[in-house]
C-alpha cells in the first residue's frame, strides 16, 4: 500500500510546472533541489518545482506559470511544488503519505531537530536560518497559499512543516487556521485529528473553549454521517 501512495505522489509530480519570476522587491533567495546553499533569486529567471524560495521581512516575489499568478510576501517560504490545485481525493492521499512519514519522526529526538542548522558552506559556517526559522518561515508561507486559493496544498504544506520542523506545532493560531481549512474542505475525520492533538498544547483558555467546541462539533458531525 505503501508502494502504491508512493509511486502515485511521485507520478503526479512529473507534471508540475515551472514559474517564471516577474517581479522582485528586496532580496529574495531560493534553495535548488538537494542544494544546502541559499542563492539569489533574479527577475526573468525560471524556478523549477523542485525549488524552495523565501523572502525576508521586507521582500517579495511575484510568480508566473501555467495561468496562475502568484506574490509570496514577506516573512515566508514555499515549495514551489506547492503551487497547484488538488483534488480532494489527491489531498487525501498526499496527507496519508504525510501521516506514514510523520510516524518514525514521533520516535526522534524533536529537540535535536529542532535546533539544527538548516544548512552549511564549505567553510562549516552557518546558514541564513535555522531549522525553527525555517520552519515558521514555511507554515507562513503556506498560510499564504491557503489566502490565494490554493487551500488543499496549503493544508499539505502545513502538515509537512509539522513533521519536519516540530517547533512549528506549537504555533496555535496557524494550527486553528489549518484546521478550519479542513473543515471547510468538509475533511471532518482530518480537522478532528488536528483539534485532538491541539488539546496538548499550551494555550489560553479562551482557545481551550474552541478547541473543546470544535471537537463536540465534530464528534457530533461525524457520528451523524
Amino acid at each position: 500500500m505503501n508502494k502504491i501512495i508512493v509511486s502515485l505522489l511521485v507520478a503526479g509530480s512529473l507534471f508540475a510546472q515551472s514559474y517564471k519570476v516577474e517581479k522582485i522587491q528586496g532580496t529574495v533567495k531560493a534553495l535548488v533541489g538537494n542544494s544546502e546553499q541559499w542563492g539569489d533569486v533574479k527577475e526573468g529567471a525560471m524556478v523549477t518545482p523542485s525549488t524552495v524560495i523565501m523572502t525576508d521581512k521586507s521582500s517579495t516575489i511575484l510568480l508566473s506559470g501555467g495561468g496562475i499568478k502568484f506574490m509570496l510576501k514577506p516573512s515566508a517560504a514555499l515549495s514551489v511544488n506547492s503551487l497547484k490545485h488538488m483534488t480532494i481525493d489527491e489531498l487525501l492521499l498526499a496527507l496519508a503519505m504525510e501521516e506514514i512519514l510523520s510516524t518514525p519522526a514521533k520516535r526522534k529526538d524533536a529537540k535535536g531537530m529542532n535546533t539544527a542548522i538548516y544548512g552549511t558552506n564549505e567553510g562549516g559556517n552557518k546558514s541564513l536560518v535555522s531549522s525553527d526559522a525555517l520552519g515558521d518561515l514555511k507554515l507562513n508561507g503556506a498560510r499564504q497559499l491557503a489566502e490565494n486559493g490554493f487551500v488543499e496544498t496549503a493544508i499539505l504544506a502545513a502538515k509537512e512543516a509539522y513533521r519536519k520542523y516540530p517547533s512549528t506545532q506549537k504555533n496555535v493560531p496557524l494550527r486553528f487556521f489549518f484546521a478550519s481549512q479542513m473543515m471547510k474542505l468538509s475533511l471532518f475525520d482530518e480537522a478532528l485529528a488536528e483539534y485532538s492533538q491541539m488539546q496538548n498544547l499550551p494555550m489560553n483558555d479562551e482557545q481551550a473553549k474552541e478547541v473543546r467546541e470544535k471537537l463536540d462539533f465534530l464528534k457530533k458531525k461525524l457520528a451523524g454521517m
